[in-house]
């Protein structure tokens, strides 16, 4: 049988020296729920834990909010099978009443900032100022945000403390489901765009110009937690655990995330 290192070692390691672990335990295959914030930290974290343990990761990516098929909520909902999701803190405390998941699990990986961006090789206008950024969007013919959770922020809260939501209306394109906006920036389908800035930073085409001011700014805080069915309790947990390990932090850095102080042991 094929057998996977412990990942509970993985989290001194850096991801260099990750594959001369002894093989523990049988290797499993993890399914998860996540949203796309986490995307691109993942491109590098995932193949390198699966060297590493020899177990395998099945990501299903989708937007924290929302009523697409795609959406987290939509996704725990018709019981698509996941051994755990990472998730904004408050569509985890949504589901949590459920029993979905066994909520003693939570753990805190990371927080993540609204960004902005413009299709490559557009011209960059200043978003650095509240009068900046609101100049900005009611010059743009169109503007882009998603379904999730900045989406959310963005229509529901942001607009109306620049004062544009009249302004704005009929300009603005929500992106459905896990397509990113910054995907939809590269096609030409908008002239700015607002979405998590580890989302924009990792996506081609895009020029990214900076995060909202922080006096209009949405923090949100991912979490993971551990499905309450799950077979693979442990596996998932020691997973989690990878997640806040020094290696994995940097990547998480990298791509426009900022790991929790203190969110793991």
């Amino acid at each position: 049988m094929k057998k996977t290192r412990s990942a509970s070692l993985l989290v001194t390691t850096g991801l260099a020296g990750l594959v001369s672990l002894a093989p523990t335990v049988d290797a499993a295959e993890l399914k998860i729920i996540a949203s796309g914030a986490l995307k691109g930290a993942m491109a590098q974290l995932q193949p390198a834990y699966e060297k590493a343990t020899g177990n395998t990761l099945t990501i299903a990516w989708g937007p924290s909010m929302g009523t697409s098929p795609e959406s987290i909520p939509e996704r725990i909902k018709h019981r698509e099978p996941m051994d755990l999701a990472i998730m904004a803190d408050e569509t985890l405390a949504l589901l949590g009443p459920t029993g979905v998941f066994d909520m003693a699990s939570r753990r805190e990986i990371a927080e993540s900032r609204i960004g902005v961006g413009v299709p490559k090789g557009r011209a960059h206008p200043d978003v650095s100022t509240v009068a900046a950024l609101r100049t900005a969007l009611l010059q743009a013919p169109r503007i882009a945000y998603s379904q999730g959770a900045s989406g959310v922020f963005v229509r529901n809260e942001l607009f109306q403390r620049l004062g544009i939501s009249e302004q704005v209306k009929g300009k603005t394109l929500e992106i459905q489901g896990k397509e990113l906006v910054g995907t939809a920036l590269a096609r030409g389908d908008a002239d700015i765009g607002m979405q998590q800035v580890s989302e924009l930073k990792v996506t081609p085409g895009v020029d990214y110009l900076g995060p909202l001011p922080e006096e209009v700014q949405k923090v949100s805080r991912f979490c993971a937690a551990i499905a309450s069915n799950t077979p693979h309790t442990q596996v998932a947990s020691e997973f989690v655990a990878f997640l806040g390990s020094p290696a994995a932090r940097h990547l998480l850095v990298e791509s426009g995330l900022e790991p929790i102080a203190g969110a793991h042991p």
